[in-house]
């Protein structure tokens, strides 16, 4: 399963946690691609190594892509070789662009980010796979604003963010949500950096029931 994200427009954090999680539920390995760096100044870059650095921290593949400079369209390919990958993320994200580049013969339509909003404007409207070469599949998808979490309790959670589930299994209580239980190892990981902050705050927005637009 493999979310595109970018700058602009922007994919926030709680939305790339929300897929990572859907996916961890049910055990499928994810990765994600940031797009559009050619658009990126000298600060974004580096906070989207911030990003690439705690995403990789927790195992999930993390590539750059520049569909204008036709980079890291390789490592993208690689990824894909001998499965079924779903792509998803925000409209305007360039994930037609980046299948395009990657099977032209697909020849996905795309479309440009609406000035008014500076949002993606739909170019994809259903779900189609589409065959690339033997035992490669892919799915493009509609761009989606938000994501939901379903049938996911409260007290599994955790167990979807591998940092911690890792933790979780010393805490005092093996029902503990990570909030205000005593003895609890996830928030010690927390404060002792092992969680990171970011990634504690999704886990609380959705605990909380809250959109993923932090």
């Amino acid at each position: 399963m493999l979310i595109v994200t970018e700058t602009f427009p922007k994919t926030s954090l709680g939305f790339i946690d929300r897929f990572l999680v859907t996916a961890e539920s049910f055990r499928i390995p994810q990765a994600l691609i940031f797009n559009k760096t050619d658009l990126l100044d000298t600060q974004q870059i580096v906070g989207l190594q911030q990003k690439i650095e705690l995403y990789k921290g927790i195992g999930v593949t993390c590539i750059q892509t520049s569909a204008i400079k036709k980079e890291g369209i390789e490592d993208m390919r690689s990824i894909f070789n001998d499965k079924v990958t779903l792509i998803s993320g925000h409209s305007g994200v360039g994930k037609s662009t980046l299948i395009n580049l990657i099977a032209p013969e697909i020849t996905q339509k795309t479309g440009e980010i609406s000035n008014f909003a500076g949002k993606g404007v739909h170019t994809t409207t259903f779900a189609e796979m589409f065959k690339i070469a033997d035992n490669t599949l892919i799915i493009d998808t509609p761009g989606i604003k938000e994501l939901g979490l379903i049938e996911i309790e409260n007290d599994e959670l955790s167990d979807y963010f591998p940092e911690m589930r890792a933790l979780s299994q010393d805490c005092k209580f093996n029902n503990c949500l990570h909030l205000d239980e005593p003895d609890c190892e996830v928030k010690l990981g927390l404060e002792d950096g092992r969680i990171s902050e970011s990634r504690y705050l999704s886990y609380l927005s959705m605990i909380e029931g809250k959109d993923n637009r932090r």
